[in-house]
Parts: structure tokens; C-alpha cells; sequence
């Protein structure tokens, strides 16, 4: 039987948020590797393809296979508080299909895992801290260095996710000199932001909004800091038009087209990146990321798109299912099945061949229509629906252990 491994990361959510790179649960790659050991205990002659998911989250530079890298080099930039953290900027390599279809003078695609950079702590404490005193000033700092390690028509593509900072893009503003040195620096390439997390800014439902269920701070804090950030995000989107429109004579900002294969599979609504930042706002889709550090980006001329299916066009999803019996997946805890999430990204894929696809998930609480409806034929899940201990409890080292028996029980189950 040939079964194809396409887990993303199994990460505690506190409020709904995913804890990705913390000490608590698994990368994708290890993930895999326990499915794959407890699977061949079982089935040694099954042909199992690992390839681990990512969706721009911190890490996800990491999941990329070695034989689609030309580079990578660390690049070091400040963290929210002014530490120092270190990120990967990788160099891609065309794909088969891409290098088969090259247009002349087509540049180069680079990947930067700047989410590493303000991930989200574990510490709701120092979360707080981050929040009320730290910076994006490192995410400037970071993309402006991989910016320049490229050349016109090469595209950047900038992994962004939730974070506890919340200056709305200010910090990296400022590092970036401004947005007219910003802009500059833009000139002739492709910025493009792979959005783990398509949350607005704010809103009842934005970045901000969530800041006292993912910190300590108090609704008022959080609401205080949310309502700044966004006057601030604001600010740096109407300043980025006015110099744009003064170097082109009124003219609108002109969109900015995705490099990758197929910017149409992704689902923004309403054809955001053709409207132009005179009309973002910060409830405008997918502003959020990197304490709002997304909206200006974008502002300056990024486009943006859901992280888990520019991941898949990396990473060659639907190269790899092609040819399989069996898809399985996995989720940290599953609250809902979102369109452009790992898992209905994979489901998708699989449903495109008609092939069974098994969810493996630390939580679900999902209903079987909704799996169903995403593509998922079954799931199993490490914690039971009432227990009162947390699936992520123990350790890594036990839930590999118990990753490693799930898989045996897959193999048993599936393989024919």
C-alpha cells in the first residue's frame, strides 16, 4: 500500500491561537517520522511518502525538503523585547513543473521564516509584556536584509503568524527607514506574505481583540493597545498612498501578481489585492499577522495569501498525493475546519484524487459532516472528548511515544 504523510504541526491553542515553535507539542517533521516508525512496526513493505506541512507558522522553513533548497543562511534580527533571534532565509528551487514552463527573465523565490521572530510565548505573562512594550522593529530589520540578498523579478515570500506585539507595524516601518526608502527597496521585486493566520487587525473578531485571552492583560489593556494599533496601521496605509499617488500622478496603487503557479487558489474574499490600500482597513482580511505589521506591508506593495496553500505549492502537495492509496494528516486541536488551513488544504488535495484522507489530531471538536465536508473520511483524536488532562499534558517525549502507537493502529486499520 502507498500512503502519503501530510501532517502540519500538533500544537497547543490556547483561545483558538496555535502556540506553533513553543516547547509544548510537535513540528510536522517529527510528527511524521513517529506516524511513519509506528506504521512500518506494522507493515514494514507499505511505501510511505512523508511529506510535513507547514503554513507560514514559525518553523516552517524547516519542512522543506533539502532537495528543493539551493541556500539557506540564519539571518539575525531583534525580538519583540530587543533579544536577539535568528531566522532562515531560504533559497528555493524550481520545482519540476515551474522549471519546465520557465519564462524568460523569471527571478528567483526566496522564503524567509520571519515568524520565528515574534512567535507567539507560552508565558501568558511575557506575552503581556510583549504587548505593551514590544516592538516589529526585528521584522523590518529581517526583511530588509533579505530584501537586498535578492535581485529585480525575484520574490520574497515572508512567512507571518499571530504575535503577542501589537504596535501595528510601526517597529518595522521604522526599520525599513520609511515608506518611501521602503518602497524603493520594493522596486521590480515581489514581496509576498504567507499568512498562518488570516485574522484582521481589529474588530470584533481581530488580532486585538484576542490579546487578553492569549496574555495577561485586561479587555480594557488589550482594547487600549488594539485601538492604537490600528490608528498607527492606519496612519502608515494612508501615508504609503499619498507618496504613491504623488509619484504617478494619481494614479491607484497597481497590483502587485503573485509569482507562484497558481495565485487563483487562494480564497481572499472580495479580490483584495486588486482593490488597493486606499480601501484596507484594519478589518480588511488578513491585516493582523506580525501585530499589523501585514497591513502595512501590504500597503508598501505586498501581496498576501493563506499560508497553507503557498506552503503546498512549495512543497509539491499535489505532486505528492498523486499515485497514493491513503492521505493522512494531523492538527494540533480542531475547532473548526477552515478552508486554507493544513488540514483543508490536504483534504482538498486528497478529495481532488478521490482518495481517503485520515485526520490524526491532539483535539477535535469538529462535527463528521464538517470533516466530511473538508474532504476528511476519519479522525482520531489523542484526547477523548471529556478528559480532563490535556493531550500535550506530558511532554514531547510521550506524545511521540503515543504518536508512534497511533500510527501502528493507522496501519492496522488501513493498509490492504
Amino acid at each position: 500500500m502507498r500512503a502519503l504523510l501530510a501532517p502540519g504541526g500538533l500544537w497547543p491553542e490556547p483561545a483558538g491561537v496555535p502556540l506553533a515553535g513553543s516547547g509544548r507539542g510537535l513540528p510536522a517533521g517529527r510528527v511524521a517520522a513517529c506516524l511513519a516508525r509506528g506504521w512500518h512496526t506494522v507493515r514494514p513493505d507499505d511505501s510511505l511518502t512523508l511529506t510535513p506541512m507547514a503554513d507560514g507558522g514559525p518553523g516552517s522553513a524547516q519542512v522543506i525538503a533539502p532537495e528543493r533548497i539551493v541556500s539557506r543562511e540564519v539571518i539575525q534580527g531583534q525580538g519583540p523585547l530587543g533579544q536577539v533571534r535568528e531566522v532562515d532565509l531560504v533559497r528555493l528551487a524550481r520545482g519540476p513543473r515551474r522549471a519546465a514552463s520557465r519564462r524568460p527573465g523569471e527571478g528567483r523565490t526566496w522564503f524567509l521564516d520571519a515568524a520565528r521572530l515574534l512567535a507567539l510565548p507560552t508565558d501568558s505573562g511575557e506575552g503581556a509584556q510583549e504587548a505593551l512594550q514590544g516592538s516589529t522593529y526585528g521584522l523590518g530589520q529581517v526583511i530588509g536584509t533579505a530584501l537586498r540578498r535578492t535581485r529585480p523579478s525575484d520574490t520574497l515570500l515572508v512567512g507571518l503568524s499571530r504575535s503577542a506585539v501589537h504596535d501595528g507595524g510601526a517597529g518595522a516601518l521604522d526599520a525599513l527607514g520609511d515608506a518611501t526608502a521602503a518602497m524603493d527597496l520594493l522596486a521590480g521585486r515581489s514581496l509576498g506574505l504567507v499568512l498562518a493566520d488570516d485574522v484582521a487587525l481589529g474588530g470584533m473578531n481581530g488580532a486585538g481583540a484576542s490579546l487578553a485571552e492569549v496574555t495577561s492583560l485586561s479587555p480594557e489593556q488589550a482594547q487600549e493597545l488594539d485601538r492604537r494599533a490600528c490608528a498607527v496601521a492606519m496612519e502608515a496605509v494612508n501615508g504609503a498612498d499619498t507618496i504613491r499617488r504623488s509619484s504617478s500622478g494619481g494614479q491607484g496603487m497597481l497590483p502587485v501578481v503573485s509569482a507562484l503557479d497558481d495565485p487563483r487558489t487562494s480564497s481572499v474574499p472580495g479580490n483584495l489585492e486588486l482593490e488597493g490600500a486606499a480601501r484596507m482597513s484594519a478589518s480588511t482580511w488578513g491585516t493582523g499577522a506580525a501585530g499589523g505589521s501585514a497591513m502595512v506591508l501590504r500597503s508598501l506593495g505586498a501581496w498576501a495569501r493563506p499560508g497553507a496553500r503557498v506552503m503546498a505549492e512549495i512543497l509539491d502537495l499535489s505532486g505528492s498525493v498523486r499515485d497514493q492509496d491513503l492521505v493522512v494528516t494531523a492538527s494540533g486541536e480542531l475547532y473548526d475546519v477552515l478552508a486554507d488551513s493544513i488540514v483543508g488544504v490536504v483534504g482538498q488535495h486528497a478529495a481532488s484524487q478521490a482518495l481517503p484522507c485520515v485526520l490524526v489530531c491532539g483535539r477535535s471538536a469538529t462535527t463528521r459532516g464538517e470533516l466530511a465536508g473538508a474532504g476528511v473520511t476519519n479522525a482520531y483524536s489523542l484526547q477523548e472528548p471529556h478528559a480532563v488532562e490535556p493531550w500535550d499534558c506530558d511532554g514531547p517525549d510521550a506524545l511521540e511515544t503515543r504518536l508512534t502507537d497511533l500510527g501502528a493502529r493507522l496501519a492496522r486499520t488501513w493498509s490492504r
